[in-house]
């Protein structure tokens, strides 16, 4: 198909008129975005044939499997903390067993922050020991009424054959204290890999081992490296609690992700049924509330209709890509991309920012998207072009691993220039070799990443070449991208949303390509010169619900309208044939508009801070 659109590209230039470097350029750049895109209509072609229904997940007894929820904090203020523990908490509660504790691993480095994380993981201690309590002695009263479902039937049922008295005054208070105390925090000591290094050094604490031996070596990752033998984590009762516990399952969180009631027993009981797996990785759901932006609306929307597809591609694949939050199987994940201080593998580089991507292609996760985690979405477009060019810098940085001769070594080269006594040269200590079904799903966001710069280009060079069909290829893509997808996730029910969905990202992408090709290249002048500034995306929304939402977006996204502004007058005096350049430069004018009204709720009111 790629072939056949390169050949029509040809064959549309008007050779007799067009100068043919142009021409010829355009064919690329044309070819490069429309393969890019083609993906779409081959997708939605895959969906209709096999169906884009939620598949039901094959499941088996999980009774004596283990597992911990791994929740990873860096801090910076109280805010996170709590709203951390908070996501934790519930995890916790709705999923209580024998089988299940909680850990809040912290990389906070304040130390008056790292006393408040033990102050809050106290109260809910205290608070969760007087819930059981309460529960225990309606359960030795008979009154099921008062007792969760849940607990009633993962805690409290071995004990429905013990005398009353026996258990009120032999059994409750160590219960109740018992899964108090699997309510935990640990400090890790080192930075290296940041989040991924926080819950690979978790596997290893739990397999026993309370000293590093992973990424010490510093003929491999200079400076990156930690010391040999240094701590784990700071010396603790709930560090001690986890050694040697040996858990079978790590269920990896961030800070923000819910955990819904029973929703680690589903993860369990699918696991169970795949044991050969590394990763079982759930669907992620965008939760929104009445409290929501019409932003956070729109995305969650986005994500609803297009499930159908990710159903499909996902079954088609038998696995999918790994997005950070799912259910690890320590024992796979220590064999096969820590390794032991014998056989070191250190599969994922030192370096890398999207770890989940890499870990993908070492793992290729089993999509079980018959359960769910829920996350909440980006609040505004401010904070989602933020968190989109971090995850682009990660991208460009993932980009030099996987093709290490093509790019990596020009990139290397370039930082080392740049960079001089800065830089650090790393190296992967075991590299692997990517199937094909592996490498499209894991170069996923970096096609996309591409096809910003390819349009922009695609616009500017259209204005310099002569075309039978001017607007035949932009439309055909417009097609492919917008249109044809539909055909796979519209119905009588969502008709209204997929129309609602398809005007807001016509305002919302169109201006991608300017603002994605600059986003691309301060992800890539980030990569050169090791300047890498990551701003948490919890403080950058609360800083945004703090201030009028025109005037933020204005004050983040001024640049953009002003150039626009600037360029698109230019246009109209001087370039008679610019109908696409002028319509980017027009959404990009309106794009603070667009930005400050989703910011506001559904009843156009601002959207509070969290309490």
């Amino acid at each position: 198909m790629a072939l056949i659109c390169i050949v029509l590209n040809f064959i549309n230039i008007d050779w007799e008129i067009t100068d043919t470097a142009s021409g010829i350029l355009i064919v690329i750049v044309l070819g490069v975005f429309q393969v890019s895109v083609l993906e779409f209509p081959i997708q939605t072609i895959a969906t209709l044939l096999i169906g884009g229904e939620r598949r039901d997940d094959k499941r088996a007894p999980c009774d004596r499997l283990t597992a911990i929820l791994n929740y990873n904090l860096l801090a910076t203020g109280k805010d996170d903390i709590l709203e951390c523990f908070e996501m934790m908490y519930k995890a916790y509660v709705g999923n209580l067993s024998p089988n299940v504790s909680a850990v809040l691993l912290s990389a906070t480095n304040d130390e008056k922050l790292k006393e408040y994380e033990i102050e809050i993981r106290d109260k809910y201690r205290a608070i969760l020991y007087d819930d059981l309590y309460r529960e225990g002695q309606a359960f030795a009263r008979g009154e099921y009424q008062h007792v969760d479902c849940l607990h009633l039937e993962h805690v409290w049922a071995m004990y429905a054959d013990v005398d009353r008295n026996v258990f009120m005054n032999d059994y409750l208070e160590e219960i109740c204290d018992r899964y108090a105390r699997e309510f935990m925090v640990v400090h890790r000591v080192s930075r290296v890999l940041k989040k991924c290094g926080q819950y690979q050094d978790l596997m290893l604490l739990s397999e026993g081992e309370c000293e590093a031996y992973s990424y010490c070596d510093k003929s491999y990752y200079g400076r990156s490296a930690r010391e040999p033998g240094e701590s784990l984590f700071h010396t603790s009762e709930d560090a001690s609690n986890i050694k040697e516990r040996k858990f079978d399952y790590t269920l990896v969180l961030d800070a923000d992700n819910c955990v819904p009631r029973g929703g680690v027993f589903d993860l369990l009981s699918i696991a169970a049924a795949h044991p050969e797996r590394g990763i079982i990785q759930p669907s992620i759901k965008l939760h929104c509330d009445s409290g929501s932006t019409m932003f956070m609306h729109l995305e969650a929307m986005r994500q609803s209709i297009y499930e159908p597809i990710t159903n499909a591609i996902n079954a088609l694949f038998e696995q999918s890509s790994f997005f950070g939050k799912a259910l690890i199987k320590n024992k796979v994940y220590i064999d096969y991309v820590i390794g032991s201080k014998d056989h070191l593998i250190e599969r994922v580089p030192v370096d890398v920012l999207s770890h989940d991507i890499f870990e993908a292609a070492l793992l290729k996760p089993l999509y079980a998207g018959s359960t769910f985690l829920l996350e909440t979405p980006s609040t505004n477009y401010v904070t989602w072009n933020i968190r989109e060019r971090r995850w682009n810098t990660g991208n460009i940085l993932l980009a030099m691993y996987f093709w290490k001769n093509a790019f990596g070594k020009p990139m290397r080269w370039l930082q080392k220039k740049l960079q001089r006594s800065k830089f650090n040269k790393t190296k992967v200590r075991t590299e692997t070799k990517l199937d094909f079904v592996t490498s499209y799903i894991v170069h996923s966001s970096l096609r996309q990443m591409l096809i910003k710069p390819a349009l922009l280009l695609y616009i500017i060079l259209e204005y310099f070449v002569f075309l039978r069909n001017r607007y035949a290829s932009i439309i055909i893509v417009m097609f492919c991208a917008l249109v044809f997808p539909m055909f796979s996730t519209c119905n009588r029910k969502n008709y209204k949303f997929v129309i609602l969905e398809t005007m807001a990202s016509i305002l919302l992408f169109t201006p991608e390509a300017l603002v994605g090709c600059v986003r691309l290249w301060r992800a890539f002048y980030a990569n050169i010169l090791l300047n890498v500034e990551w701003i948490p995306q919890r403080a950058v929304e609360e800083d945004l619900k703090c201030s009028d939402p025109f005037l933020s977006s204005f004050k983040h996204l001024w640049g953009y309208s002003v150039f626009s502004l600037v360029a698109g007058v230019l246009v109209v005096i001087f370039l008679e044939r610019a109908i696409l350049f002028l319509a980017m430069l027009i959404t990009t004018v309106v794009l603070p508009i667009y930005a400050g009204t989703t910011s506001l709720t559904t009843g156009f009111k601002r959207c509070k801070p969290r309490s």
